[in-house]
């Protein structure tokens, strides 16, 4: 058979570079494609992803009817071809279907390098498609696999992605408890990359719960031990997430120490590689060096060189994935501050939030517009930082619930598997399963009202912070209300007529009341009343800000009145929709008016004692 591998490559290469944009926010990875098929060669890419899937497709559909006639080597890599080609999709159960296929020839073939690569690219299929219940149950006997054949860097980066999963979900203790569980196996292996990538997970848990010592702990003990081995994409990897806690931690010499070591290291890498005649692509990861070095040097006062460092950032930045984006907006906002060049950096930071809200990333655009607050504020723009510090802080508080709330499901969820634990090893002895049983009933009672009472103190501190937040808000309102005209925009100011007429006659009652009537009421039009709603109620729409009063309105008549019912308290503040009165009442508040009337009740109560 003709080896068709390199020229093959050569024009899928070629062709795909002028579609990667029309791709790069729909692929899961980068594309590669390798085979020894001249199927490839009648790869023909239009201009549109629609069309790249169909080719792709196509050329899937032409290896599997040949592969029949396969052999060996050749029938393992024309399998191979199927699963790079099906990962350029969107569909789980066909990358499934053809990874079980290639695992199945290779085990007939006994071939365990390709059979452990296809278990590891399972569970990362798993990963990607955040499949959990799918991931916890195959690792195991994939894990078992590995270990047994000593493909110890599948193993523990298989593993590894359970635990990331954990804890991008939020389950910070459950990442944290498995996390221990491979380090103690890496330690009974004495496998040295185990190690390294036990401390690096425990180095992201540290810096996602903001323990910048022990993460830095962790990172640099990860570094020293991934330095020994010959696979450095993780070593890469924890030099970046180093260099952003000791960032966080204003340690600002160390990481320009870490930054320069990183960069050696790629130097290294690419030097190797271009000696064995393999040009590796290492755009992204030096672009995230050299944003390492721009902070690292302007915060040590070297500006000069930070701006050099910028620049090339910049040139390899062009055309990277959204997140690579983000990352470099953030450094040119700061870059900038530090410059005293606010209006530069106010224009990156609003580009960055735009990104973010865009990507659907709501605690990271948080983040940015507190740092454009803080410009606005240096700035002297007032009036500008103190509307987006006071949307901050009320955002804030609405996540902090939320995370209270995962928080509460995860110890739950630990406790129930405990649980279950425990009963499997009741089972085991049959003269003690009553006692077992009536303790696992006063347990489970146990547990369930410790759940209520965890419930509502949550759903007390909820309260709270919903206070605090319209306090917030009362306040923002009251600086915009009483503001010189003088410094308002024209957006502003039609912005405070409106709360006015909303707070003198209470128009937002009318259940049919719209955006056409209001404007009529204000003497201005839909257009500008949108526009100015969008400007000063963030974003909002003018039946998203109308439901948002009568949802205050009514959250006031629920603690003031507490003898009417809360289904004719929500007609009065305008809703002639009951589903949709509860709907967005739990929305806004996080719990039902029932529950909220409730602990206005007690809160009522306990201050008149």
């Amino acid at each position: 058979m003709t080896n068709h591998k390199m020229p093959a490559i050569i024009i899928c290469l070629s062709l795909v570079t002028n579609c990667v944009k029309l791709i790069a926010s729909n692929s899961k990875m980068v594309l590669r494609i390798f085979t020894k098929h001249n199927y490839l060669l009648a790869i023909i890419l239009t201009f549109s992803l629609i069309s790249l899937r169909a080719e792709t497709q196509s050329i899937t559909d032409s290896i599997r009817k040949d592969i029949s006639s396969l052999k060996g080597e050749d029938r393992l890599q024309a399998l191979t071809d199927i699963v790079n080609l099906v990962a350029m999709g969107d569909d789980l159960q066909a990358e499934l279907e053809a990874l079980r296929q290639l695992r199945a020839e290779a085990a007939r073939q006994k071939n365990v390098e390709v059979d452990g690569l296809s278990r590891v690219k399972e569970i990362f299929c798993y990963y990607n498609y955040k499949k959990t219940d799918s991931l916890e149950k195959y690792l195991p006997a994939h894990l078992e696999f590995m270990a047994q054949h000593e493909q110890w860097d599948n193993y523990y980066n298989s593993w590894e992605a359970k635990i990331e999963m954990y804890l991008y979900a939020g389950k910070t203790q459950t990442a944290l408890k498995e996390t221990q569980l491979m380090y103690d196996d890496a330690k009974a292996h004495n496998n040295n990359y185990g190690l390294g990538v036990s401390a690096h997970s425990l180095g992201i848990i540290y810096q996602t719960l903001q323990r910048h010592q022990l993460a830095i702990q962790s990172f640099y003990e990860a570094v020293e031990r991934l330095r020994k081995e010959e696979n450095i994409s993780l070593l890469l990897s924890t030099y970046n997430v180093l260099s952003e806690t000791l960032d966080a931690d204003h340690q600002f010499d160390r990481m320009l120490a870490v930054a320069e070591q990183w960069k050696v290291a790629i130097d290294d890498y690419k030097a190797g590689a271009e000696a064995r005649g393999h040009t590796p692509r290492l755009n992204g990861r030096y672009m995230y060096c050299y944003l390492a070095l721009t902070v690292a040097h302007f915060q040590t006062g070297n500006s000069a060189q930070a701006e050099q460092y910028l620049k090339i950032a910049e040139e390899l930045a062009k055309g990277r994935s959204l997140v690579s984006q983000f990352k470099l907006l953030h450094i040119q906002t700061r870059l900038y501050e530090h410059l005293g060049q606010y209006d530069k950096a106010i224009a990156y930071a609003e580009k960055n939030y735009q990104n973010v809200i865009g990507f659907g990333d709501s605690v990271s655009a948080l983040t940015v517009l507190e740092n454009k607050a803080r410009i606005l504020r240096t700035a002297g723009r007032g009036m500008d930082a103190a509307l987006t510090y006071e949307y901050v802080m009320a955002a804030k508080d609405s996540l902090r619930n939320l995370d209270m709330a995962a928080q509460l499901d995860e110890l739950r969820t630990i406790y129930e598997v405990d649980q279950l634990l425990l009963e499997k090893e009741v089972s085991k002895s049959r003269s003690t399963i009553l006692v077992i049983i009536i303790v696992s009933l006063v347990l489970l009672l146990l547990g369930y009202s410790i759940y209520n009472v965890r419930l509502n103190r949550k759903n007390k501190i909820l309260y709270e912070n919903i206070k605090r937040a319209q306090q917030a808000e009362t306040r923002a309102e009251k600086v915009l209300e009483t503001a010189p005209e003088d410094t308002l925009s024209k957006e502003q100011m039609l912005f405070r007529r409106l709360n006015n007429l909303f707070r003198e006659k209470l128009s937002f009652t009318d259940p049919k009341l719209d955006r056409k009537e209001l404007a009529d009421m204000l003497g201005t039009n839909t257009t500008y009343l949108a526009n100015a709603i969008k400007e000063c109620a963030k974003g909002m729409t003018v039946t998203e800000y109308i439901n948002k009063i009568r949802l205050l309105y009514v959250g006031n008549l629920l603690v003031e009145a507490p003898q009417h019912p809360v289904d004719t308290l929500g007609e009065e503040a305008g809703f002639n929709s009951r589903s949709t009165y509860y709907r967005l009442f739990r929305d806004y508040y996080g719990m039902s008016p029932t529950e909220f009337r409730n602990i206005s009740k007690e809160k009522n109560k306990k201050e008149a004692l």
